[in-house]
């Protein structure tokens, strides 16, 4: 896991791209963006730590990444940078060649130095194109802007490194081809910041005009050659105030100073951007639609009329919508890039506009800043950073509350949808830039930086204003406050998880340290993600997903998971390593509060919760005699606990309700796995039963645990360790085997013809008050007899990870009851995959689905960047929470295994028709499986695993759907709620201004 951020916090509106950045490493495969000269020998690897340091030194060398000058010719000839060098050899360009070091780097996976003028549109587009190529040289001109030419500060100085009108030409003819090759140009988002990041179109009169004047100068001045390279290579608005700086100094020429300062003004002028109004009837001029045209030269004459900032926020956002809308019916790809270009110039007047309405922020009413809210949305999408569904479902807020009053409650609910906004933005950025930034963030730091920085540069940072505002206000309105050490933040905490937590601030990296105690943490971390130990609560920059296993593990031991926004994260970085409490109520109030004595009548003097679920084992129940594998069709519920686990016992009753859409599944009872246990801890001596040893180790444990608390830990990982290492290795009945292999020739035909999910299933799991989700291992996609018998055992070692352990033991009796069986389940190739449960997760409501799916198998599980929807059984109407955005999705390859492949990030992952299915599982779900209770006896929703093929639904998994009753009855959290439930249906006059202020 990735944690720089948390150990040197950086800027507060910064924090937000690293929620998004993805914590594995991106492939390194991508081929290279530009040709580089040939090596006789093959290079060393480099280590991140050395690669970072060459970085650093290339930002001070005079010739950053470039040794010397090279012609480099179309036929693959590097010759000397003579006049006409590559003539005869089909022509070519010239530019700088690498340093070895650079060499180096691009070896190791990190392209960087770049040159435009030898890439090729071809390198970019045609399916086989790798769609990081692109995104890793956008990365690159980002941290050149970002970082006052980063390895090229000095090399923008190096006569001839560059020479940019070769850039331009290939900016221009890669952006072209981007425009009309059919995968890019449903790319919005990629083309417009193509273009906002690669310097193209014609070399015009000024910029000609601009290099003659710099020549010139630099002939007569040969001190001012320096600029003048810069100039030539790398020209910027800012060079004219370096020409000013020159001519102020001691090193310019007295008889030069009118030329210094018509060169400093040529460059303005070549800067200076054209009015919107213009550029707007320009490509109005080029528009083929007759009611597009019109439009276009309509925002134009109404820009001319020079409206106030609020006017030009709303024409220029329209602008923007419109141009995305319509982009593909402008004809040509290069009134295409026009349009582009026009987005462009609409976005800055957007952000200039929104900068200055701010200032009127504190006498607007709240109507009227919910209309400046739908100009931003409008923008917002116009710029690529929402989808249209995501527009759709801002805008049916906002809607909600254009009315002249409306009710405390439903004025925080719409808010809470609008408060998502920024993170669709940053999690589409993370999408498309996402592997770009992991790959270049081992040497570069500050390549972190490019989602918080598009969205602090865009109307965002408005909008974003805007919302935090009206977020405390209905918080006021409500009698609530969400606080973080006593100070109101709005918006900034908002509750995923209801509970109440006490215990140390702690990153993954805290946990990590010898003798770290998670169960006393509060933990802070860039997402919630699949292997988090069991903790005490849980504070996040990114909400993932809310089905997720480890959420749901979470949320039915009542831990409480908070997200925290970016700008106060640095201020609760501070109290890292100190006590704090942590409660989030049921209705969305959240209060971090720093921990004293003055907890201790609530929680006593523990430093954290006690837990308020215990397991129990029914050993009356258990039947550890059966060792016969069982088909999956004869299996049901009365069986989990009994021989089976629960997965195999609800996929029984899956297949006997709903026989077409469950796979065949085999289960191998809880007694093979005691018999394993029975046998002696070493073979072939009398020493005692595996099981009997361990049932004295965990007594041995348990008084360490109290005696000497600060060798439990060490001890406890070499027991674990141990018996992990015993199951890999004990001897396997022959009689077991045997039957095993039968069993599945019955079940599922000849060995090698086909794949199945090796499944962990124990008796401890999927309770009416523990669920116990993602705990123990699964083994994807096993394929061949001997492969799926070393993966039983794997499955069979799973439940003593540390992981497993540490959130099962301390809820646990008799932990030496814990037997597993295993489900083997037939491989289903899903193409999309998810999770339902049969209830609105928030509110309990039964008529509302909470469904969450990715693309590929075994979505939603893991956290993934899922789409997430809330669905009403009753009309049918369907509510987007987030859209798909995850970066790979899992394929199941012919031989077995898994394959993480690019996934799509559609705008509708779920189709109507699938819709319909899963509405009327959970229709069918209480009538065909009434078993499905919580600890009271009392029914509960449904948790289902599903996916679909061709788009028919299969079934995977089913469990009870299980909240903390303890923390739905603490008497904290209630009183946080209460001053809310009091006012939740008055009034709010929405034509008065808030009651907060802006901070």
């Amino acid at each position: 896991m990735n944690t720089r951020w948390l150990r040197n916090p950086p800027n507060p509106l910064c924090t937000l791209a690293l929620a998004w950045i993805g914590l594995t490493a991106a492939s390194t495969a991508a081929a290279q963006a530009t040709t580089p000269a040939p090596v006789s020998e093959p290079l060393p690897k480099v280590s991140a730590a050395t690669a970072r340091s060459w970085i650093v030194e290339m930002k001070s060398a005079p010739r950053g990444p470039f040794s010397r000058l090279r012609w480099f010719c179309a036929d693959g000839a590097v010759l000397e940078p003579s006049a006409y060098n590559c003539a005869d050899h089909g022509g070519g360009v010239q530019h700088g060649e690498w340093t070895e070091r650079t060499q180096q780097l691009r070896a190791a996976g990190y392209p960087i130095a770049n040159v435009l003028a030898d890439l090729k549109p071809t390198d970019f587009t045609g399916p086989d194109a790798p769609p990081e190529r692109l995104s890793t040289i956008l990365l690159e001109k980002f941290l050149i802007a970002f970082d006052d030419g980063w390895i090229l500060r000095q090399a923008r100085f190096y006569r001839g490194a560059f020479q940019e009108y070769n850039e331009r030409d290939s900016a221009s003819a890669i952006l072209l081809a981007l425009l009309g090759d059919p995968h890019w140009r449903q790319q919005f988002l990629m083309l417009r910041e193509t273009a906002r990041l690669l310097p193209h179109g014609a070399d015009s009169a000024v910029l000609t005009e601009m290099r003659g004047l710099a020549t010139s100068i630099a002939a007569r001045d040969p001190r001012f050659d320096g600029l003048r390279s810069k100039i030539h290579l790398a020209p910027d608005v800012d060079d004219a105030q370096r020409v000013l700086d020159y001519a102020h100094s001691a090193q310019s020429r007295p008889e030069l100073q009118a030329e210094y300062q018509q060169l400093a003004q040529t460059i303005t002028t070549a800067y200076t951007r054209k009015p919107l109004s213009t550029a707007l009837r320009s490509l109005a001029a080029r528009t083929r639609p007759p009611d597009l045209a019109r439009q276009l030269r309509a925002m134009g004459t109404a820009l001319d009329a020079e409206p106030g900032h609020e006017q030009q926020l709303r024409i220029a956002a329209d602008a923007l919508a419109l141009i995305r809308s319509h982009l593909l019916e402008l004809g040509l790809p290069s009134v295409r890039l026009i349009a582009l270009d026009a987005s462009l110039q609409a976005g800055v007047n957007a952000f200039s506009d929104s900068r200055q309405l701010l200032d009127a922020v504190p006498r607007a009413s709240r109507a009227h800043l919910l209309d400046w809210l739908d100009s931003a949305s409008q923008a917002m999408y116009g710029m690529g950073l929402l989808s249209f569904r995501e527009l759709g479902e801002l805008s049916q807020a906002l809607e909600a509350l254009a009315r002249s009053e409306a009710s405390v409650g439903d004025y925080r609910r719409q808010l809470q949808i609008l408060e998502r906004a920024p993170a669709w933005a940053a999690r589409r950025l993370d999408y498309h830039f996402g592997d770009a930034i992991e790959r270049f963030e081992p040497i570069e730091p500050l390549a972190s930086m490019f989602v918080p920085d598009r969205l602090r540069g865009s109307v965002m940072l408005f909008y974003s204003s805007v919302v935090e505002l009206l977020a405390r206000d209905a918080d006021q309105l409500g009698g609530t406050e969400r606080l973080l050490f006593g100070r109101s933040v709005g918006g900034d905490l908002r509750r995923l998880n209801p509970g109440l937590a006490r215990g140390v601030l702690m990153t993954p990296e805290d946990l990590r340290q010898p003798n770290a105690d998670p169960s006393h943490a509060i933990v802070l971390v860039p997402e919630t993600t699949a292997d988090l130990p069991a903790v005490a609560g849980i504070l996040t920059a990114n909400e993932g997903n809310a089905l997720s296993h480890v959420q749901l593990l979470a949320r039915n031991l009542g831990i409480p998971n908070v997200v925290v926004g970016p700008a106060v994260l640095e201020e609760l970085q501070r109290a890292r390593g100190h006590g704090i409490v942590v409660a989030a109520s049921h209705a969305g109030v959240v209060h971090i509060e720093r921990d004293g004595p003055q907890w201790d009548a609530i929680f006593g003097s523990a430093t954290a919760a006690v837990p308020s679920t215990t397991i129990t084992v029914d050993l009356d129940k258990l039947d550890l005699r059966s060792r016969e594998p069982i088909p999956t069709r004869q299996l049901r519920s009365t069986d989990a606990g009994r021989i089976v686990g629960p997965k195999a016992a609800g996929v029984g009753e899956l297949t006997q309700a709903f026989p077409d859409h469950v796979s065949p599944g085999l289960a191998i009872p809880f007694g093979e796995f005691r018999a394993l246990l029975d046998q002696p801890l070493k073979t072939g001596t009398t020493a005692p039963s595996m099981f009997d040893w361990m049932r004295a180790q965990y007594a041995e444990l348990a008084q360490l645990k109290t005696a000497a608390p600060q060798r439990y830990p060490q001890q406890l990982a070499e027991f674990l360790a141990f018996v992990r290492h015993w199951i890999a290795q004990a001897p396997l009945d022959p009689a077991f085997l045997a039957r095993l292999h039968s069993a599945m020739q019955d079940t599922f035909g000849e060995d090698g013809s086909y794949g199945v999910f090796v499944r962990s299933d124990t008796n401890v799991e999927d309770l009416p008050g523990f669920t116990g989700a993602g705990l123990n291992k699964t083994v994807p996609n096993v394929v061949g007899f001997d492969a799926i018998v070393a993966a039983i055992r794997t499955v069979w070692a799973s439940p003593f990870s540390e992981r497993a352990f540490s959130w099962r033991q301390s809820l646990m009796d008799h932990p030496e009851h814990v037997y597993a069986s295993v489900l083997l389940h037939r491989s289903v190739p899903s193409e999309k995959s998810g999770v339902l449960v049969t209830a609105d997760i928030d509110t309990g409501d039964r008529g509302t689905l909470t469904v969450v799916t990715s693309p590929g198998v075994g979505g939603g599980v893991d956290g993934q960047a899922a789409e997430a929807l809330r669905i009403n059984i009753n009309n049918n109407v369907v509510h987007l929470l987030s859209s798909s955005s995850a970066r790979t999705q899992r394929i199941l390859p012919a031989g077995g295994g898994i394959k993480m492949t690019r996934a799509d990030a559609p705008e509708y992952l779920l189709h109507s028709n699938e819709i319909a299915q899963l509405i009327g599982l959970a229709r069918a779900l209480p009538r065909q499986m009434p078993q499905l209770i919580d600890s009271s006896g009392q029914p509960a929703p449904a948790d289902v695993e599903f996916g679909f093929v061709d788009s028919r639904l299969m079934l995977f998994q089913i469990r009870p759907f299980l909240q903390n009753r303890a923390a739905a009855r603490s008497q904290t959290l209630l009183e946080l709620d209460a001053a809310l439930s009091a006012a939740s249906t008055q009034r709010v006059n929405m034509m008065l201004p808030p009651l907060s202020e802006l901070p």
